[in-house]
Formats: structure tokens, sequence, C-alpha cells
């Protein structure tokens, strides 16, 4: 292809595809609504900005006539300016959209001309015109700074006219902004609603009727014309002055304040708020009213002369005040009056004249000087007068009576109300107390009127009047904690109501009986009086009623004998000192909840006890007038009660503790006591304690055996092996002694019972550890939770040989009661007690029968190994009555040798000696043998011995250390030792 072709395809394919972009925007700008528009800001493709008009980026300026009689869109985001340098005229189209998202002001600096025209923008112009016809709608505001504004339509923002240019609503127009002018005036004609507020600064505003303001109307410089019928103004209206009196049927929702002097209301006119009418200067406040309701009050003041005038039937619900600061002038100027069908349901005063033709209901009064001040006119009906220009009230005073009708002085009606003790003087009345009280007991308070300077107002009836009757409340406030000031801390529950009714012998205050039958901590009086200035007071100060006592306790397990606090043998049981067991006590009241409190100096222990123990743990928060504590630990053994006020509570009432009550247990000077107790009908006895452990003391140890040693089972009724004494101390669980563990109570630990002590021995090589044989061999008897106990014992003979071993004696003194083990810790009484297993052995012995033949018996004990000889026994006694002498064999009869023996053994031998025989009479010797045994335990019926030359019977051995196997050896006479058999020398 040459190149020319080539560049021409190129060409015609760029050309394609620009004419496929184009395509696609117009398809983009059709899918997103904007079809419709024919112009735009900015231009865009078919849609170019309008004739005159240039610029970008949100800034725009149209110059000359600017008249756009079609669609407009704004593609912008963000604030957009459009400055129209001449004339803006815009038919019945649609400027922007709902949806867009550009803000939009057009600055006009020539006339705006709108006609139904639908427009998302804002309109500030300038010194021109701007006129809007027909159902146009604006979704800005409308302002101008020196022109003039004819608006029909609803415009979205607000109406502001900055300068001196007028305002002008047509009929049916909505604003639903606020509509504010400055010097001009400012009209609504029929039927405009306005959804804000309407202003001026000192303009004048017109309403030509059936027009409604949502928000007020504020222009305290203005005059505000209001004509027409039912206009409807909710908000405050404050102005300089009003003339309403065209108007009819309008209603005024809020207050009206008029600051100029001057204020008329025309026939059906209703205010729902009170009506201010203010004048200074040389200015005249008036007030006149024509069939006009008024629900609130009204105050006319100025600096020379004011008025009120009822005509046709006017009604005001609320008082009335005419006043000014002109004392010369004020008793003739500063008046009201009220024709013949008008009522005024409230209270009127003046420092001028009342001039009365139709009715007061409340009390009319004057402060001004002469006796004409009040004037009861023909048919006319007065409620009471107040003739004040002394200070006081009087009835004569000031009357203009020709009718002679009667004449009652004014009744005051209260500021508030307040509830007070009898015993507060009245000078204290407004901020006195309320006194502490007992649930179930009458009490007398007196209900105070209080006047604006907390004086009592003893003019509260009148003297001739009828009596007034007041509603009491006596309610709950909830938790004092939560208190502030004059207001309850939680919701308010009424508790009782009473009707208090006050004559004119009550000089404003008036006692009432009141009985409340549940506990409280924050009570107070509420006094309502629909006719007070504050209808509903509550008293300044707040009281408690308390129970009178703690009528009942108990326990779920420390009553093993409630009744009498004696039983030793009654569960359950508690240790003293550490076992916890609950207590619970109750008022009887379901609403106290309170927190009990334990005195332990008012506790008293069981019958004959030696000690009362102290009491510790705590009760908690009372639910339903019960407090419960489970924590408790008493640290005697027994029983314990709580005497009166043992149990006890002094915080319940803490909201009259400073000064409205009396603090402790004793009520004085009218003020109950502050706290209150446990008040037993019946003894209530806690427990039953035991000690917690025993404790074992060792006083003395000794080991009456064979001197440095002891043979197992050693052991006699004179000398007891092992001898111990020490102290058995019943203790709580602070290891005190319990002192009440003692008589009936530590009977259950009996003392002689040797199972109770629990002795060991170690090392265990099978002997056992024994009562000794000698008498009282377990002593002791307790006093004040000890005793002084004695022990004596023995080591038994184990059944086999063992080798020499270090014994020690331990005791774990311990008891059962109920399933509680009340035990001690193993505790030593000896050590190092060196046994041994012993033996006696008899050897053989033989000789002449011309000589003495010793026999020898050898103490022995086991080594392990062997029996070998005990030579540390020098302790051991053989009675020479309990060796045996039998089995005579050969020329040897009995006694024919006899016996004698050492006192004791020494170094493990002990030397028994049988006499020579000889030779017998008939010249035989007495050569022959015989058994000898040494009786260890009981002696047979056939045991004799030769101890003299009388054969007696044997006598039983004390020596079954030794074991169970009598000794026995064979003495023989005449049998000599070789090699020498007999060896003589002669001379």
């Amino acid at each position: 292809m040459h190149l020319a072709g080539l560049v021409f395809s190129v060409k015609k394919w760029v050309y394609c595809v620009r004419t496929i972009q184009i395509v696609i925007g117009v398809l983009l700008l059709l899918a997103s609504g904007y079809v419709e528009a024919m112009y735009s800001f900015p231009a865009a493709p078919s849609a170019p900005m309008p004739p005159g008009c240039s610029g970008s980026g949100g800034v725009y300026t149209c110059t000359g006539f600017i008249n756009i009689q079609d669609q407009v869109q704004f593609l912008d985001i963000g604030n957009v300016s459009i400055t129209v340098n001449g004339a803006l005229n815009i038919g019945a189209y649609r400027i922007g959209s709902a949806s867009q998202s550009a803000n939009v002001t057009f600055y006009s600096n020539g006339t705006v001309t709108l006609n139904t025209t639908t427009l998302y923008a804002t309109i500030n112009a300038g010194i021109n015109a701007v006129t809007v016809y027909g159902a146009s709608y604006i979704r800005g505001n409308l302002l101008i700074s020196n022109g003039s504004i004819n608006a029909a339509g609803t415009i979205q923002g607000d109406v502001i006219s900055s300068g001196f240019g007028a305002i002008f609503m047509a009929q049916d127009a909505v604003v639903n902004g606020n509509i504010a002018g400055r010097t001009g005036p400012v009209t609504l004609s029929r039927a405009v609603a306005v959804n804000g507020m309407l202003s001026t600064t000192t303009g004048s505003i017109n309403l030509a009727g059936f027009n409604t303001i949502a928000n007020g109307v504020n222009c305290a410089g203005c005059y505000m014309f209001v004509n027409g019928q039912s206009n409807a103004l909710s908000g405050n209206v404050s102005v300089g002055s009003l003339d309403g009196g065209s108007s009819q049927n309008s209603t005024y929702y809020g207050a009206i304040n008029v600051q100029a002097g001057y204020l008329t209301l025309g026939n059906g006119t209703t205010v729902q708020g009170d009506v201010s009418v203010t004048a200074t200067g040389l200015m005249h406040a008036s007030m006149t009213i024509y069939q006009t309701v008024v629900q609130g009050s009204v105050n006319v003041r100025s600096d020379i002369d004011s008025g009120v005038s009822l005509y046709s039937g006017s009604t005001i619900n609320g008082s009335v005040q005419v006043t000014n600061t002109n004392a010369l002038t004020a008793s003739v100027n500063n008046n009201v009056y009220i024709d013949s069908q008008s009522v005024i349901n409230n209270s009127v005063t003046v420092t001028g004249g009342i001039d009365n033709y139709g009715r007061i209901t409340g009390c009319a009064k004057s402060s001004a000087n002469n006796i004409w001040a009040i004037k009861m006119e023909f048919n006319s009906n007065t409620g009471g007068v107040c003739c004040a220009n002394n200070g006081t009230c009087s009835q004569s005073s000031c009357v203009f009576n020709p009718f002679n009708y009667v004449v009652r002085k004014c009744t005051t009606p209260a500021a508030k109300f307040n509830c007070i003790d009898p015993s507060v003087a009245n000078p204290n009345a407004a901020n006195g107390h309320l006194f502490t009280q007992v649930v179930n007991s009458a009490f007398s308070a007196d209900v105070v009127a209080l006047a604006a300077d907390n004086s009592v107002n003893t003019d509260f009836v009148a003297v001739g009047e009828a009596s007034k009757t007041v509603e009491v409340k006596w309610i709950d406030c909830g938790d004092p904690a939560v208190l502030i000031n004059q207001t309850c801390g939680g919701t308010r529950t009424t508790l009782l109501t009473q009707n208090v009714t006050f004559s004119s012998s009550n000089l404003g205050r008036k006692g009432v009986s009141t009985t409340i039958t549940n506990a409280y901590k924050n009570l107070r009086c509420q006094v309502t009086d629909a006719n007070a200035t504050q209808q509903v007071s509550l008293s300044t100060d707040n009281f408690a009623v308390r129970p009178a006592s703690f009528n009942s306790m108990s326990s779920g397990n420390a009553n093993a004998d409630v009744a009498n606090g004696v039983s030793t043998s009654n569960s359950p049981v508690i240790k003293a000192g550490s076992g916890k067991f609950d207590m619970t006590v109750t008022t009887g009241l379901s609403n106290y909840n309170g927190t009990a409190k334990i005195d332990n100096n008012l506790i008293a222990a069981h019958p004959g006890a030696l000690r009362t123990g102290a009491l510790s743990g705590t009760f908690g928060q009372a639910s339903n007038g019960a407090s419960t504590g489970a924590d408790f630990i008493y640290d005697e053994v027994g029983y314990f009660k709580f005497n009166a006020l043992g149990i006890y509570d002094d915080t319940f009432t803490q909201v009259d503790a400073t000064s409205d009550c009396t603090p402790g247990f004793v009520a004085s000077n009218n003020k109950q006591a502050c706290a209150f107790g446990y008040a037993p009908s019946t003894n209530v006895y806690m427990g039953r304690f035991v000690p917690d452990h025993l404790q074992v003391t060792l006083l003395n140890s000794t080991s009456n055996a064979c001197g440095t040693f002891s043979y197992f089972g050693q052991d006699s009724s004179t000398l007891p092996a092992i001898t111990t004494t020490f102290t058995l101390t019943a203790q709580n669980a602070g290891n005190a002694t319990t002192r009440n563990f003692t008589g009936t109570f530590s009977a259950i630990f009996d003392l002689l019972n040797v199972d109770n002590y629990h002795f060991s021995l170690s090392p265990q090589v099978g002997a056992t550890l024994g009562l000794s044989a000698a008498p009282s061999s377990l002593s002791g008897s307790w006093g004040a939770g000890v005793a002084n106990v004695t022990a004596k014992q023995s080591i038994s003979r184990p059944p086999a040989a063992v080798t020499p071993q270090s014994m020690s004696v331990y005791a774990q003194p311990q008891y059962t009661e109920a399933g509680v083990l009340v035990s001690s810790t193993p505790t030593l009484l000896a050590s190092n007690l060196a046994y041994r297993y012993g033996k006696l052995t008899l050897h053989n012995a033989h000789g002449s029968e011309l000589l003495p033949l010793p026999v020898q018996l050898e103490a022995q004990y086991w080594n392990g190994t062997a029996y070998v000889r005990n030579q540390a026994d020098s302790c051991t006694l053989i009675p020479s009555l309990s060796v045996v002498l039998k089995n005579y064999k050969g020329n040897l009869t009995a006694c024919e040798t006899t016996l004698s023996s050492s006192a004791s053994m020494s170094r493990g031998l002990l030397n028994l000696k049988l006499s020579a025989p000889g030779v017998a009479q008939n010249g035989i010797p007495n050569t022959g043998s015989m058994d000898v045994e040494v009786n260890l335990g009981a002696a047979a019926n056939a045991d004799r011995t030769c101890i003299t030359p009388l054969e007696v019977p044997a006598i039983s051995g004390v020596l079954p250390w030794f074991g169970a196997v009598d000794p026995v050896a064979r003495a023989t006479f005449g049998i000599y030792k070789t090699p020498i058999v007999y060896m003589r020398e002669s001379f």
C-alpha cells in the first residue's frame, strides 16, 4: 500500500472512534437524566450555557437580560455562583434538579422575576425587586439587600430582606424557613404558612388573616398588626406594640411580650401563655382586650402609668399585676377595669385603682393611699380585698362599696409549703426539720403554708373565708446516697395520703398525725395545692422511720439447745474459733434493708460458764427485713446468747444522724434514738461449741527401770516402767484456752480412759505400750479447760527377740463428738529410752557335799547374734523365796541344803548359794542332786523352797520381763572335778 493510502486509512479509523465516543457520551447523558435540559452550567454536548453566560469550575457570569425559558442543569459539585449583571427572568421551567450535587446561588444585580418556576437554587438579589408568581417552588433561600420581595408559592429556605426593602408574601404562600425583615414592612397575605420564625428589626409586621406561624414572632422595636380571622401563632410573640383589636378568633399558643406599651386583642382571641406589657420613659403601658381569653398571667408595667381593660366578656385565668415606678401617679393611673361580663379568675394587684363591674375570684389588692382605690360596682363580685398601702392587708382603708357588698379580707395563696416537727418555731418554718420516727408509732408534723419571703403565711385562710384543703403525701425517696437537696434520689413511692384542712384560726400552720407501718431510710412530706405558686412542695428535710427493735434471731447450724444452753449431747456442734455458723436477725418489717451489727460486750455465756467468749463475723445488708451472716465464729466452748441491744443498727437513720435523732438508744428532747437493737423476749442460745483442738504440754518424764536401760516388759506395782506428767489443754483456733471446757462440757473426754490418749510407741518392734501395773496408772481431772495428767506405762516384751532399741512414747489425745473430731498433734512424752530384750540363765553346779555350792544366775540380753551377759544390770532383784528347789535325787532330801543369795545382781551376775548337806546321822554322806528353778511368773502349787531347814512353799516371781520360761539348773553334791577327786594334807 502506498504511504498516502495508509495515512488516509488511519484518519478514517480515528474519525470512526471519535464518532463512537460522542454517541456513547450522548447515551450516558440520556441515561443520567439530563436529556430534558437545553441549558447547562457548564456547557455540555447539546446543552449550552444560556445566552450571555460564561465561566467554568462553579463560577459563572451572565450579562444582559437573561431570559431562561427552558430546563437548566448544573453539573458542578459543591458551591456554584452565577452572577447576573442584568435582569433575570425565568418562566415555568425547572432550574436544576432534586438530585443535583451543586449548591447554586444566583446573584442578581437587576430585577428577578420567577413565574411558576421550580428553582433548585438560592436567589440573592440586590437593590431591585424580586417577584415570584404562581405556584413557584424555591428549594433555597430568597434573599435581598435593599429591594423588595413579593413572593408566592413555596420557599423551602428563608425569606430575608437585609435592608429597607419590604417583604410581601402572597396568599397561600408557604415558607418552610424563617421570614426576616429589617426596616421595611413584612406583610403576610391570607393563609400564609411560616414554618419558622417571623421577625424584623424596626419595620412593621402585618397579618391579613388565616396565617400560621410555627416558631413565634420577634421584633422588639416593631409595630405588629394582626387583622382578619383565625391567625394561629405558635411560639412566643415579642414585639414593640401589638394591635390585634380588629382580628377575630386568633390564637396565640405561647406568651406575648409587648415592649413599647400598647396591646389590643380582638373578639374570640385566645392566649395560651402569659402576657407582659412594658413601657419606659414617658410612654404609657396599656392592655385592652375584647372577648379574649388569657390562660396565663398578665403583667403590665411602665415608668408613669399603666392600665388593663377587659371588655365584652373577657377572661383572664392567671393573676393580673399593674404597677409603675412613679409613686406620685401610682394611685391614679395604674388601674384595672373589668366590665360587667368579664372575669379575672385569680388575684389582681395594682399600685393604682381597681374598677370592678364584673368578677374577681381572687384577691383584689391595691397599695394606693385613697379610699376609692378598689371599687365594688353594681352587681360586681370580689373574692377578697387587700388595702396594702401601709404594708399589711386591711379591709377598710381603700374600698369604695356603695352597695354594701360583703367585703372579705384577701386570702393569700401560699408560695409553697413545708412540713416540720411541731417543736420547730415559726421563724424556722421554711427550713425546719422532720425528726426520726419509729414504725407503728403515731407521730405529729405541722404542715406550714409559706409566703414568698419564706415566712409563715398567716393569711393563708382569711377570717370569714371557707376552709382550704391541701393534699399531703408521705413519700419514700429511695436510697439516701443519691439524695440531691430537695429532690428524691429514686422513684417516688407514695406511702400514705392525707387531706389537711386549714381554717383561719390555724394561721397557716396545721398539725397532722401519721403512722408509718414499715421501715424507710428516706422519707419526705409532699404537699399539693393547685392554688400555690409552687403547686407541689417537698419538705426541705428528709427523715427516717426506723424499726422499734430486732424482734427475733435464729441460726441454722448453731441451734443445739436454743432454749437452755445446757445440753452436752445435742448436735450440731461447732469448733471454737474456727467453725463458722450463721445467724439471722429480723425486724418483721419487709422494707427494712439496714445492716445489723454486734456488740461483744452484750453477749453472755451459758449458765455456770467461767468465761464469755468473743464473737466475730458480720451481718449482711437486710433483705425483706432479715439481716443474715454466714461466717460467724465464737471462740469459747458451750453456748452464748445476746443480751438486750447486743445486736443493733445505728446507721439506718443516717439521714437524721447529725441533729434529728439522739445518738444511742435513748430518746430525749422530743427526739427518738438514732439506734435500735435486739429486744429478746426469751433466751435464745447459740451453740453447741466444742474445742477446736487439744494441746499436750509435757511437764516431766521418768523411767523407773534399771538405771541406764530397761528390759522390755519391765514393770511392777511399785516401780512403773515409765511415768509422764503433762497438761492437756482444750483450746480454740487461736490457741487460747477454752475455759468453759469443764464440768459437764468436759466429761465427754474421760481422762481415765486410756483410749482417749492414743498413746503410741516408736519404733514398732513388736512391743506394745500399756498402762503400768502400778496403782493409779492414769490420773487427772479437768478444771477451766486444763487437765494435769499423770500416765504410768510400760513397754511390753516383744514376742520375739529384738536387738537393743531406743524407744519413744507419743500421745495424741482426741475424741469425736457428734461426728466432729477434736484432736491434738502427736506429742513426744519420752524419748531415748534404752530397752533390751532379756532373759535369765542358771548355770549347773556340782561340788562336795561337805562344802557350800555356789549356783550362778546370769542376766542376759539379745545382741542380735546371741544372748550375752548384761553387765549393765546391777538392779535385778531375785527374792529367795521365788527360787524353787525340787526333784531331789540320791541321798539328798529336802532342806538338807538351804538356799541363800546376794541382795541384787552385780554386772549381770547374781550368786545363789546352797549350804553343804554334809553327812547324815547314819554316817552316809548326803550326796545327790536337785533342780534349782527361778519363778519368773506364777508359782505352781507344788513349788517348795528351803531358805531354812524347814521346807516352805515357793512364791511367784515378779520378773515377767525375762520371759515366760523359768530358768532351771542342776546342782549336784558328791561330784568332784578331775583330775583330783579328793586331796587331804597330813602332817
